[in-house]
């Protein structure tokens, strides 16, 4: 640093009062320092300074251009930061906040606290509601909800449904609470919405105003709210007060194959058919009918001879943007006079897009450090039945060496298959009412997958399923998903010649039968998941994401074995000479991310499953068993390699993927996420978990779910990752290294964490795509 200059050290804010976060305080930091990877070091500024003095040479431009240029120290900024801060602690309830910044200059550096002495919040005493008659026409209220209103709730025997009254009901201005500017804002907003949801098309938030009296004493706030008269401004530049009014829609006119670069004005538009129903008029252009009128209409939630509705308008949005085969939605309105009242007529726009599509892929994999090549093609229809269903077919295949001689065909991981979905935009089910159809964006999905997969010294097999599906969330919380299945099919073919002969004589009788056989598994399932990240605010304190499923298994299948009386083969029924699985599964995950600040995050994650096998199987089918290990689970076992339990195969023969298995998992997660310098983040994680089994199986000896020993086989590990985020995918590169190991093998030690130099051993190697949680 030269004379007179310091490098900002820190900067940040400290308050007396908790009813404010820190995080949203540091917002308004106007100069922040130097980035710290992982909250400890300058990393960026350590590369920066790597530059030297001399910046014409290209490595130091480069290092330059990676790294973090240092921070001065800038009193200029620190007077903007008190005025912000300041600022905010008003708007917050704060009157009489004292914000004292406390700068210490030492050895070349500068550390600033921005000291909030915030007193005591002014909190509102009385709040008063009064429109006038000038303002809203009265005889015009009927039109306001008034169902949930109970008895008694404005201080009277007997409910008047005043316009003040609505407006009283479901407030966010209470008596006592914190005078807070921000809150009265939202106030407007839900105030603005009620109208605008009741026909007020011209009403905004500028049309409603506060008034605070301060100077009641003891930080008390009397606090009236006022709704301004409608203005409306002539040609003459004369502005004239009325009432404000409602807008009755009289038509509704959709073009649905409307471009305005090609076109222009909308006013040039020459439609080749039209459809008319109800108000309704829906205009064809050169591609004519492609898509059905009822399909339209059953998106359009805007009724001609009704009131506008903000939230139709925005429902309607959203639902025609959600067809495929549209985009580039808009909606408007055409105000009019008819006999003497206002009118509107709506306008909606929409592009067609490209009915059929080609995708070709090529991918790299590397599966349990195998690595290979893979490749696919799909074809995709986005109205092939003119209702913006959409159509899907992929092929693929790849190819895994698991060999050191790659060239080898048969010695090495051979899959190819084919899936086809079938997917229409609404929910294909009998019995429901109409509002629920329009209140939900529902998909119903039929599928089919074939697959054949050869992996050689196991075993040879093909899979055969088909299902139906339904997925929908309110169009009002977006947040929550559900998906049911309502059922799922799938046929496993495995020929027992196409068994490896020392893989089936390492195999338990159990296991063959269960695992490795041919069988049914006709399943049904819901999903529950919950969400409330923001695609618009993307740094929000916290995100957090939950799922939960449960499935069911060979119910249906039993049932009619039992009716057919079919026998038992090795103690199971059979349908068509073939068994079933019967099983009942439940999985549970949540994770949760909290933004420490623009370049550094906190997320963990926990997560459990159950399954466990009745009736006519006394096995879970190896399909839907759990593993740990992996780029998504505790990252210091490669996938397939930990558990169950404390299990250990003595017999090196033995030890193969089924083993790894089990019924039960239990997965804990934390991670440091930071962000270096271009697309490069860096990552720090703790795992934890394990797997077991529901019973003592015959081959996974110490695998059993014990609940006075379970805690002490649940595995950890540490590691270090490295992450390339190109914003639309994000690759990962983890090195995850053992802690504790649970497992009986006396050849390691059960805390590896004390040998972490023991590359080879103790730590296992990930490539991924996105973060794991």
């Amino acid at each position: 640093m030269p004379d007179g200059k310091y490098l900002l050290a820190s900067a940040e804010v400290k308050s007396d009062t908790k009813s404010i976060s820190a995080w949203e305080l540091n917002t308004y930091i106007k100069q922040k320092p130097n980035f710290k990877t992982f909250e400890v070091f300058k990393l960026p500024l350590s590369i920066y300074n790597l530059s030297g003095h001399d910046s014409t040479k290209w490595v130091n431009k480069k290092l330059r251009h990676a790294g973090e240029p240092p921070v001065i120290y800038d009193s200029t900024q620190v007077d903007h930061t008190v005025v912000d801060l300041k600022r905010i602690m008003t708007n917050r309830g704060y009157l009489n906040a004292e914000v004292s910044p406390i700068i210490t200059l030492r050895g070349k550096r500068a550390r600033i606290i921005y000291d909030i002495k915030a007193g005591k919040p002014y909190k509102i005493d009385d709040y008063i509601i009064d429109v006038k008659e000038t303002t809203i026409n009265k005889e015009l209220l009927p039109t306001f909800p008034s169902k949930s209103f109970k008895r008694n709730e404005f201080g009277s025997d007997t409910v008047v449904f005043s316009l003040d009254s609505i407006l009283y009901r479901n407030s966010l201005v209470h008596r006592n609470s914190r005078f807070d500017l921000d809150m009265l804002d939202q106030e407007r907003d839900r105030i603005t919405s009620l109208f605008r949801r009741n026909g007020y098309y011209a009403f905004n938030k500028e049309y409603i105003g506060f008034v605070a009296d301060t100077t009641l004493g003891n930080n008390k706030v009397e606090l009236e709210l006022s709704i301004y008269p409608f203005t409306q401004r002539a040609q003459n530049g004369q502005t004239t007060e009325t009432p404000h009014r409602q807008y009755e829609v009289t038509g509704v006119d959709l073009y649905v194959d409307f471009n305005p670069i090609e076109i222009g004005d909308i006013s040039s538009y020459e439609p080749t058919s039209i459809y008319e129903k109800d108000g309704y008029r829906i205009l064809y252009g050169e591609r004519g009918e492609y898509i059905k009128p009822y399909v339209i209409l059953n998106n359009c939630f805007i009724r001609p001879g009704e009131l506008y509705n903000e939230n139709m308008t925005s429902l309607t949005y959203s639902a025609l943007s959600q067809l495929r085969i549209l985009k580039n939605v808009n909606i408007s309105y055409v105000e009019y006079w008819e006999n003497d009242s206002t009118k509107l007529r709506c306008i909606i726009t929409c592009i067609p897009d490209k009915k059929q599509g080609i995708s070709t892929e090529l991918e790299g994999t590397n599966s349990g450090g195998f690595f290979g090549v893979g490749a696919g093609m799909g074809y995709l229809h986005r109205n092939i039945f003119r209702g913006s269903e959409q159509f899907n077919v992929r092929l693929r295949g790849s190819y895994e060496a698991i060999t050191p001689n790659f060239s080898s065909f048969k010695d090495n991981y051979f899959e190819i298959g084919g899936e086809t979905s079938l997917t229409f935009p609404r929910f294909m089910f009998p019995l429901l009412d109409r509002d629920f159809r329009q209140r939900i964006h529902a998909t119903t999905q039929l599928t089919g997958n074939y697959t054949y997969q050869r992996r050689p010294g196991f075993f040879s097999r093909t899979v055969l399923s088909t299902g139906v599906k339904y997925t929908w969330q309110d169009r009002r919380r977006s947040s929550i998903r559900h998906i049911i299945d309502l059922i799922d099919v799938s046929y496993i073919r495995v020929p027992e010649s196409k068994l490896d002969t020392t893989f089936r004589n390492n195999l338990s009788e159990a296991a063959f039968r269960y695992s490795f056989t041919n069988q049914f598994i006709m399943s049904a399932g819901y999903t529950f998941s919950k969400t409330n990240a923001n695609n618009t605010n993307r740094l929000m304190p916290s995100v957090y994401s939950l799922r939960a499923s449960i499935e069911s298994a060979g119910n249906v299948l039993a049932l009619a074995a039992i009716i057919a009386d079919t026998k038992k083969e090795s103690g199971s029924r059979q349908i068509f000479g073939t068994n079933f699985a019967q099983y009942l599964k439940g999985t549970f995950d949540y994770s949760k991310t909290y933004t420490l600040d623009e370049k550094n995050s906190i997320a963990w994650h926990v997560g459990g499953g159950l399954a466990y096998p009745y009736g006519n199987f006394s096995q879970i089918p190896i399909e839907k068993r759990f593993f740990s290990g992996g780029a998504n689970n505790v990252r210091g076992w490669a996938v397939r390699e930990l558990g169950p339990g404390s299990f250990y195969a003595k017999d090196e023969k033995k030890d193969n993927f089924y083993y790894h298995s089990g019924e039960m998992r239990m997965d804990a997660n934390i991670e440091y996420r930071s962000k270096l310098f271009w697309i490069i983040e860096l990552g720090a994680f703790i795992d934890a978990g394990n797997i077991w089994t529901v019973k003592s199986y015959e081959g996974q000896e110490n695998g059993q779910f014990q609940l006075n020993s379970f805690y002490k086989e649940i595995a950890a590990a540490w590691g270090l990752g490295l992450r390339l985020n190109f914003d639309f995918v994000l690759i990962r590169l983890d090195a995850g290294w053992k802690a504790y190991d649970p497992s009986d093998n006396p050849n390691t030690r059960r805390w590896p964490i004390t040998q972490p130099y023991k590359l080879n051993k103790n730590v296992s190697w990930h490539i991924a795509v996105g973060y794991p949680f």
